[in-house]
C-alpha cells in the first residue's frame, strides 16, 4: 500500500516521535535514576517499539540528551557561512560545532531536566561531544570550506585547508566543552549566544598566551 502522506507530514510526525522520545527519557531518567532509564521502559512510556527508538538514536543517553547527528549539506553550510560572514574563523568553527550539537527540543522545562542529569551524570557530557566525533569527516571538509573563504588562506592548496581543519577543529571543540561544563556547573541559565561568547573568549585567551 503506498503512503498517502506528504513528505512535511511525514517530517512533522518523525519531529513528534523524536519530541517524544527525548522527553520520556529525560522524565524517567529523573524518576528512576539513568542506569533505570533503559530503552524498553522508554518506549512503554509513550507508546513505541524499540526498534522504532533505535530508528532516532543509538543510545538512551542520546535521547536524553537530544543528540543527533546533521547532515552539512551545501545548503546548511550555505546559511552558516552567510550568518558568520564577517566573524573570526573560530567564532564560525564554534558556530558551527553549536549547531551541531544544540539539543532539538529547547524548551525550558525539558533543558533544566537535562541540566540536571548532566551534573549528576557527567559522562553525559562525553557522549555529547562524541557526536563530533562520529561526524568528524562532515565537520573537517565544512570546516575546510570555511577556512578558505578567509584572505589568509587564500594561496593553500586543498589539502593544507584540510589539515588545517583537523587541527582546528579539537582546539574548538575543546573550548565548546569548558563553556559548556561551566553552564551544567551554573545551573543551566545562560542563554546558547552566552555559550558561544565564553566559548570564542576561552580560544581568544589561549592563543593570546600562545602568541
Amino acid at each position: 500500500m503506498t503512503s498517502t502522506e506528504t513528505p512535511g507530514l511525514r517530517e512533522r510526525k518523525r519531529a513528534e516521535t523524536r519530541q517524544q522520545l527525548e522527553r520520556a527519557a529525560v522524565t524517567l531518567a529523573l524518576e528512576v535514576g539513568m542506569e533505570n532509564a533503559t530503552v524498553d521502559a522508554i518506549c512503554e512510556s509513550i507508546p513505541v517499539s524499540p526498534r522504532t527508538f533505535f530508528n532516532y538514536f543509538d543510545t538512551k543517553e542520546d535521547a536524553i540528551l537530544g543528540v543527533r547527528d546533521v547532515d552539512i549539506d551545501e545548503a546548511a553550510l550555505a546559511a552558516h557561512l552567510e550568518q558568520f560572514g564577517n566573524a573570526d574563523l573560530t567564532e564560525s568553527i564554534v558556530g558551527l560545532i553549536f549547531a551541531l550539537i544544540g539539543p532539538t527540543v529547547p524548551d525550558h522545562e525539558l533543558r533544566q531536566g537535562r541540566m540536571e542529569l548532566a551534573r549528576k551524570y557527567p559522562q553525559l557530557l562525553g557522549r555529547q561531544l562524541a557526536q563530533l566525533t562520529r561526524m568528524g569527516q562532515q565537520l573537517v571538509d565544512a570546516i575546510a570550506v570555511i577556512v578558505g573563504r578567509y584572505p589568509q588562506f587564500a594561496g593553500d592548496t586543498e589539502a593544507q585547508r584540510i589539515a588545517f581543519a583537523e587541527l582546528i577543529l579539537p582546539f574548538c571543540a575543546g573550548a565548546v566543552k569548558i563553556a559548556v561544563k561551566e553552564f551544567i556547573a551554573a545551573g543551566g541559565t545562560q542563554a546558547r549566544d552566552e555559550l558561544q561568547q565564553r566559548a570564542n573568549a576561552l580560544i581568544r585567551e589561549a592563543l593570546e598566551k600562545l602568541k
